[in-house]
Formats: C-alpha cells, structure tokens, sequence
C-alpha cells in the first residue's frame, strides 16, 4: 500500500474509490504508464501480453493478458491463442465490445477466466470442459446450462449482463438447479437470476460466503437455511414482480449472521404505493459490519434500526433510502463504531445530530443532496473525524462544511473535498 501511496503522490495512479478510513480501495493507471507496467509484466514474466508484435515463447507461457481490440481484430493472434497448452490464466483488457469477439477457450488446465469486457451471445461450451476452473467471470444475458456444475473447483463465478433495457414486468431468470451440486463456490454473482428452491436432500452451498445480485425470491427460509456460512448478501429488489409487501425480507435475514448487507430498489419511484408500518426494534441482522441501502424511501425514525447495529462501521444510504426534510437523532441514537458514512440523493433539508451519535466517525459524504444547507456543527467536534467529502451540494452547505473545518484546531485537521459535475463541464467546455 505504501508504493501505491508514492504512485499516486507521483501522478503515476489515480485513485478511483477509497474505503471508510481514506485508505485506497481501487486505482486506475493513466494510459501512458499502462503501456510501461504492460511491457513489465511481460520482461518479468508476471503476465505474457498477447499483441500483435510476435508472441515467441508464448506456448512456455502461464498467464496471459490480451487486450479486446487486439483480439477483435487480428486474426493472427487468435491463432497463436490456439498453440497455448499450459495456460493457468487469462485475463481480457479493454472496453466492452458490442459485437462478438471470437476468443479460444480450448485450454484444459486453464483456472483463472476473466472476461467481463467481453460480451458473449451465447453461452461459451467450451467452459464447460475446463474443469480446473476455479475463477470464470464473464458477461453474458442468457441462461446458464445446467452443465455448469461440471466446473466442480469452480470457487467465484461472476457473470454480468450486458446493457439492456427491461419492461417492468418482465421475469428474472432461475440458476439451473444443479447449481447446489458446486460445493466448492465461495463467491456467486449471476445479475438477474436466483437461487431455485432446493429440491433434493443435502442441497447445500456450505463455503457460500458471498451471494450477490439476487432478487427477494432468492432470500426464503428453505435457500438461506442451505447456505450457512454466507457473510455478504447482495438483493435487488423490482417491485413490479415482488408486489406483494417487498421489504418482507428483511424478517427473513434479522437471523443471518451477515455482515454485509446490500438492498436495491430497482424501480425506486414505484415505492411511493408502498405503506411503510412502523419503526421496528430490528429489521437488519445484528452482525452487520456494512450496510448500504438504495430507493426503499423509508422515514428517517428507521435509523433507530440501524443504531442497534453495534458492530456496524460502514453505512450508506443511497438514491431515496431514506425520505423526509428532516432527521433527527436523540442521545439514544448512537453509531459507536461507525467509520463511514454515505448520504446521497435523498430530500433532506434539516439534519440534527450531535457529535456522540458518531463518536468514531472518520470520513462524511453528502451527494446531490440539494435541500440540505448545512450540517449539524457538532460534527466538526468529533475528534476522529479527518474527511468530509460534498459532490454536488448547495453552495450554502459548502460554505457552513468549510466554515465548519477551519474552526478545527491545527492538531485535528479537517479536510473538506468538493466535487461538482458543473464545474467539471465548464472546465471540458
């Protein structure tokens, strides 16, 4: 982490996301040292670069890195793909392609597939016989074969959707029910398909940590009581298919000893006809170290649920999570071990709070959130608190923020960021 730091001090990285302490979480490497961490890899042998300017010993070769345009349009080196034999891994570079790039998969002890940026129109067969697979990710709309569960080392399959453009009727896709014979995935994320109700004994996903686009149809007690050890739950929620009182779920994962938890309201608007009952004592399993909520446009006397998360240390609350000018949190209301927290796209005009509802907070961000005009000033007194980030907010808000952190003394520096999509067009104009 410390040379990523020098890198990005250099202007060599830029840093794309960062996590709930300000630490990196994921960069992106400027084009023109792309080339020169390319050319390395390959002097160093870490990564064979397939290209189009000769691959001698590329048969001796285990990892291979290729870039999609470099495939899509020489044909030479789709040849020269066919001779590799000890390949363990492939990794594809380089933007999505909408039209289909031919790409040899012949590889029988190939582990590592990772081809999200290439679009598949149908579902690769040659996969299916790679059995030592233990990675495949790619990007793909249909349904996955039954046969899938041939990959028996297969450990993370990731399978992303290309762009498309759904009526709100329309119907999520089912796994194959052989999808319970893969004991060894730890990690399943398949965009708009579910989990089908197990159906034979023993169906079980015992190192299942991590299951990811879903649907609320996927989270009734028969699927979840298979998958044990599942820590990180991702649920995407349509209402036009759960129309019968969808935040039901939440009963169903109070249990779960999780410690992510993701809910999306895919069509937030249609919430609006949604009757909200009242504030429970505890809606979220207990354990939750992060949760992040999207459109469920729920009152803000919901926050006393997610108080009662002691362990809790990330929270972000996005595009309507929360509806209502105003929130207010009472000495009760306290988030001991919360790190970071995200409030964006919401109508919220006045928030009160004093700093010992947060008393561990480190970093603040407040997106698109145009009605609020400033924060509570006992905020700026929490001593752990190092960064406040604003993305588009009244300027009003970015003048108290800054007011806020210059009050700070020197030994507890404050630092406000700003970011604005209008002065970002201004500036390419």
């Amino acid at each position: 982490m410390k040379i990523i730091k020098e890198l990005v001090m250099a202007n060599m990285v830029k840093v794309r996301k960062r996590n709930f302490s300000g630490g990196i979480k994921t960069c992106n490497i400027y084009s023109a040292f792309w080339h020169i961490c390319m050319r390395e890899a390959g002097e160093h042998k870490f990564f064979h670069i397939i290209n189009s300017k000769g691959n001698e010993g590329i048969e001796s070769q285990r990892r291979h890195c290729i870039h999609n345009n470099v495939l899509f349009g020489i044909k030479d080196v789709r040849k020269s793909m066919a001779s590799i034999s000890n390949v363990r891994s492939i990794l594809c570079t380089g933007p999505h392609h909408q039209y289909p790039v031919p790409i040899c998969l012949n590889f029988s002890l190939l582990k590592v597939l990772d081809a999200l940026t290439i679009r598949f129109y149908g579902f690769p067969s040659e996969v299916l016989s790679l059995v030592h697979l233990r990675y495949l990710a790619i990007t793909y709309n249909g349904k996955l074969p039954a046969s899938i569960s041939k990959l028996w080392n297969l450990q993370y399959l990731i399978v992303y959707q290309y762009l498309t453009i759904l009526s709100s009727g329309a119907h999520r896709s089912y796994l194959p029910m052989e999808i319970w014979n893969m004991q060894e995935l730890s990690h399943l994320h398949v965009m708009g398909s579910d989990l089908p109700d197990p159906n034979f004994e023993g169906a079980c996903l015992p190192n299942l940590f991590a299951l990811l686009g879903i649907s609320a149809r996927s989270c009734t007690k028969k699927i979840l009581e298979r998958i044990p050890n599942l820590q990180k739950l991702g649920i995407q929620i349509e209402l036009a298919l759960d129309v019968v009182e969808p935040l039901r779920c939440f009963d169903r994962l109070a249990s779960l000893q999780l410690e992510s938890l993701k809910c999306v309201i895919m069509n937030p608007n249609s919430i609006l006809l949604v009757v909200v009952p009242a504030p429970p004592v505890s809606i979220f399993p207990s354990n939750l170290k992060k949760l992040t909520l999207s459109g469920l446009r729920l009152p803000w006397e919901y926050m006393s649920a997610i108080a009662e998360l002691s362990d809790l240390k990330v929270l972000k609350l996005k595009c309507y999570a929360f509806q209502g000018p105003v929130w207010e949190t009472n000495d009760e209301h306290v988030f001991p071990k919360l790190k970071y927290m995200l409030i964006e796209d919401t109508d919220l005009e006045n928030w009160c709070a004093s700093g010992s509802n947060f008393p561990g907070l480190r970093r603040l961000t407040i997106g698109h959130c145009y009605k609020l005009k400033e924060i509570p000033l006992d905020i700026g007194d929490i001593g752990t608190l190092e960064m406040i980030e604003l993305v588009d907010c009244n300027t009003s808000l970015v003048t108290s923020t800054k007011h806020l952190a210059e009050k700070r003394p020197c030994s507890k520096k404050l630092e406000v960021y700003v970011k604005s999509s209008e002065h970002n067009r201004k500036l390419n104009s």
